[in-house]
């Protein structure tokens, strides 16, 4: 799988999106950064300065084919980099079982960028820490009558504001679970029982 990442590769990628969807403008366009793992990794020429690819998506923007700039799967650097774009969502790694971004996070939340994790339960990539069999999320999940998907998504809606959580589903029922985790109330000491958890179970903190 070949990623946009030269500014002319980024333009028409964009069009073909257009093309596709039938319309003339997109209101979010996420720059997937390609220069680090875990996952998918361009070759050495295929990376591009991020300054070349904030100016074609701002040119883009500027033109009013696309409204928002966001990005995905960044450092913390290069999100410091690209603030004076304007950008207005960051897409990256990041659960209970898993919060190497929480710096990242905290500029988000300062600057008012959105924050949607990926992966928001872990396990990604085939080899990332799966947040539901955490013994203390099975614990909580269970004194609480809810399921251990439902409170690791609750407990990403509870670490910070700026939260929007992309939630997978496979039918009507998996999808009513997703929306209750939004309804689920985890107290202080619930989340300072996962957080402690997730360090004895070798997560990463913050």
């Amino acid at each position: 799988m070949a990623l946009a990442q030269h500014p002319s590769d980024l333009r028409r990628s964009i069009e073909q999106n257009l093309e596709t969807l039938r319309t003339d403008r997109l209101d979010l366009v996420y720059l997937r950064r390609a220069d680090q793992g875990p996952g998918l990794l361009s070759p050495e020429d295929q990376q591009v300065p991020l300054a070349a690819q904030l100016e074609v998506l701002s040119g883009l923007r500027a033109e009013g084919v696309i409204g928002g700039i966001g990005l995905s799967h960044v450092s913390l650097d290069q999100l410091r980099e690209a603030l004076p774009a304007g950008i207005v969502a960051v897409q990256n790694i990041f659960n209970l079982a898993d919060q190497g971004d929480s710096d990242l996070l905290r500029l988000c939340e300062r600057e008012g960028i959105a924050w949607v994790p990926y992966f928001p339960l872990g396990g990604g990539f085939g080899n990332l820490p799966r947040v539901v069999e955490l013994p203390v999320v099975q614990e909580i999940a269970e004194e609480l009558g809810a399921t251990a998907m439902q409170v690791g998504q609750a407990w990403l809606l509870a670490v910070s504001p700026r939260s929007v959580l992309i939630s997978g589903t496979s039918s009507v029922h998996h999808l009513e679970q997703n929306l209750a985790a939004g309804d689920l109330q985890l107290t202080p000491a619930h989340m300072q029982r996962l957080e402690d958890g997730a360090r004895a179970a070798g997560g990463s903190g913050a």
